[in-house]
Parts: C-alpha cells; sequence; structure tokens
C-alpha cells in the first residue's frame, strides 16, 4: 500500500476545488458543462475527468470520451455525435486526456452503447472554453437546439 503524502493529497484537493470552482452546468440530459478554462490551464485532466463523472452519479455506465473541434458543436447538439462511431481505437478514448487532444468540445458516450446506438450513446459534453466558446453562448445554443428538436 502506497504511503501517504500530505503535499501529494493536497495538491489533488487544491486541483479538484479549482476544477468544482469552474465548472458550469448548461443542462442536464445531456449533461452539457463548461469548463472556465481552456485545456492547456488550470487543473490536470484527471481533476475534470472525475468531477464529469462524478456529476452523473454512482450508477454511470462506463464512459468513452471523444474530442472534437468548436466548430462542431452544432452538428453534435444536433444529432447527438460528431462522426460516426467505429471501433477504432482512435475513434474515442477511455482517458479524457486523449480526447482532450482533439479539440475542446469533449462528448462523453456510453461504452455499451457504441457503435451500434450511437444516437442513443452521447450521456454529456465537457466544454473548455477556447476557440471562441463561452459559457453564455454555449447557453444560448443549447436553448435554442433544444427548441429545434422539440
Amino acid at each position: 500500500m502506497p504511503e501517504f503524502d500530505p503535499v501529494r493529497s493536497g495538491r489533488i484537493l487544491d486541483e479538484l476545488q479549482d476544477a468544482v470552482s469552474r465548472l458550469h452546468v448548461i443542462s442536464i440530459e445531456p449533461r452539457i458543462v463548461v469548463a472556465a478554462a481552456d485545456r492547456k490551464s488550470g487543473p490536470r485532466p484527471m481533476a475534470w475527468q472525475v468531477l464529469f463523472q462524478r456529476s452523473f452519479g454512482s450508477e454511470t455506465p462506463a464512459i468513452r470520451y471523444r474530442g472534437a473541434s468548436a466548430t462542431n458543436l452544432n452538428v453534435i447538439l444536433e444529432r447527438g455525435f460528431d462522426d460516426d462511431p467505429s471501433l477504432d481505437k482512435h475513434w474515442s478514448h477511455e482517458r479524457l486526456r486523449d480526447a482532450m487532444k482533439q479539440g475542446p468540445v469533449i462528448q462523453a458516450f456510453r461504452e455499451d452503447r457504441l457503435p451500434d446506438d450511437v444516437e442513443n450513446a452521447l450521456i454529456g459534453l465537457l466544454i473548455f472554453e477556447e476557440d471562441g466558446l463561452n459559457v453564455e453562448g454555449i447557453r444560448t445554443l443549447s436553448l435554442q437546439m433544444s427548441r429545434t428538436s422539440s
């Protein structure tokens, strides 16, 4: 069993607190969360992943992540995904940090519904404020998209 390191534990708690203070929930279903930071600043990807996954509750199924560019947000909100899924290991990722390399719009999918049921696989988006994305613009866009789908 690893030794308790109070410095490391303190750093982890500080990162989690920093991430919590930057998160803005825009929508519950699908969950749309905006991180008031870009992917290169603020907490490490693991802090974002832990908090984002915990926001779904304790019964969260296995999640796969896929990053996308800011320009794909409309398509994702309309279709529920940016590109047809495949079983290719590079289409989605187990870890958020790998998806973050693909773009600031991180799609979270139920792993058990990929690739055949992708229309129902999206459970959330974690969006970083960069490339012109900001919390108010995302809120407005998601509200418009929910009106058009009703």
